[in-house]
């Protein structure tokens, strides 16, 4: 393993704030499997897996700008410490409800909303926290290192979910519990945190002007513009395929939930793996090089999903997905924080995390067409339109270093 895969990990702060990270990514991803499971059961269609997924895209959607805006307004231990109480709450709601009985379908619904607005203002917090504690020599091993700690819990979190989900007394109403516990220790550990005081004279304009200043900064500031357009049209067409992993191990394959378990397993196994080959080989053009081979491998990969035709193939190809996926996410926000400046950072973690909450909303369609058309035609087409997205995305990229070259030597 590379001497450098850790290196961010020396620097306390960053570590406090890693482990923090890393014990919510547990819960949520436990979560994600029992709610599939839970949706799965209470309603027994694509359509509501996708409607669960619609709500958090929804609501993120709408507070995902200014999730952004107060990272880099606020002091970023406060917004870390308010977003975990919402997944806190979110995760609370459904353990009760299950436990006792009284869990419907609108609950899941509305738990996924407020869960979703904890990452709207979670998630631009604690990636410009990171900038800011690992410094620009060490930004994408930071990153990496955020990406190791959610790819670790794609492997342990559905594991969990599948002990959990395998013993009748625990149950997914346990699984709500224990995720409730772990979500309250992580907020324990941000209290340990520095402030993380935003820039100085940052709340002199209004919020409203902060937020429109970091959408111009976004699409006007090259390469950002190419990136956020790029990770938020392969998220919106490729991403859907993890709301769909129960109905793939169910309807094609007769794997049920713990079939589930094991495609997000071994989907997290190979963006874990991912992860930790390029922690210390993400600098320079490397990085872009990283991104353009695994933007079109994660197209590849959800269409070969469709086309899969047996579970062991669809595990194989699981495998290589999640190595493509994990590879995109972290070469994206690598070079998104890389190429802007840190008072935009938090604003610009924002813009990429809509594509997260715009793939939310495009879920509820695209089950409605898995219904409709078929899963596997579903998949298909959705991992050819992100293919074509990634082919796009290089084209444009080379244009624009060569028209950049001639522009070079005609002043010259």
């Amino acid at each position: 393993m590379n001497g450098s895969t850790f290196e961010s990990l020396a620097i306390p702060a960053f570590r406090r704030l890693w482990i923090a990270g890393y014990l919510y990514f547990l819960a949520i991803f436990a979560q994600m499997i029992a709610r599939g499971a839970l949706a799965k059961d209470l309603e027994g269609s694509n359509a509501a897996l996708g409607a669960v997924t619609l709500a958090f895209g929804l609501t993120g959607l709408i507070a995902t700008p200014f999730g952004g805006v107060a990272a880099d307004r606020f002091p970023k231990r406060s917004m870390l410490l308010i977003s975990t109480g919402l997944l806190l709450v979110s995760s609370l709601w459904i353990a009760v409800a299950v436990q006792f009985g009284f869990i419907s379908f609108w609950m899941l619904v509305t738990a996924s909303a407020i869960q979703s607005a904890g990452f709207s203002f979670l998630s631009p917090a604690r990636m410009a926290f990171t900038a800011e504690l690992v410094g620009r020599d060490r930004l994408a091993n930071g990153v990496v290192l955020t990406q190791i700690s959610m790819n670790v819990n794609r492997v342990a979190g559905p594991v969990l979910a599948g002990v959990f989900l395998s013993v009748p007394v625990l149950g997914i109403g346990g699984i709500y519990w224990v995720g409730s516990a772990i979500t309250a220790i992580g907020g324990l550990l941000f209290l340990k945190l520095p402030p993380g005081l935003p820039r100085p004279n940052a709340t002199r304009s209004s919020a409203t002007r902060d937020l429109l200043d970091g959408v111009r900064y976004g699409y006007t500031q090259w390469p950002l513009p190419l990136l956020l357009a790029t990770s938020t049209l392969a998220l919106i067409f490729g991403f859907p395929y993890v709301v769909f992993l129960p109905s793939v191990s169910e309807d094609l394959f007769g794997a049920g939930d713990t079939g589930f378990a094991w495609l997000s397993t071994i989907g997290a196994v190979g963006g874990l793996g991912a992860s930790l080959f390029i922690a210390g080989r993400s600098e320079g053009s490397v990085a872009w090089k990283i991104q353009n081979l695994s933007v079109i491998g994660f197209g590849v990969g959800v269409a070969a999903t469709g086309i899969a035709p047996t579970f062991a193939i669809a595990m194989v190809v699981m495998l290589l997905l999640g190595a493509a996926s994990a590879a995109f996410q972290s070469m994206n926000a690598t070079l998104i924080l890389g190429s802007s400046e840190a008072a935009y950072h938090g604003r610009m973690q924002s813009l990429l995390q809509l594509g997260f909450n715009l793939f939310g909303i495009a879920a509820l369609p695209i089950g409605i067409c898995a219904d409709k058309f078929g899963l596997r035609e579903t998949l298909v087409a959705m991992g050819a339109v992100v293919t074509l997205v990634g082919a796009a995305s290089i084209m444009v990229r080379n244009a624009k270093i060569n028209i950049d070259g001639v522009q070079h030597q005609s002043r010259g």
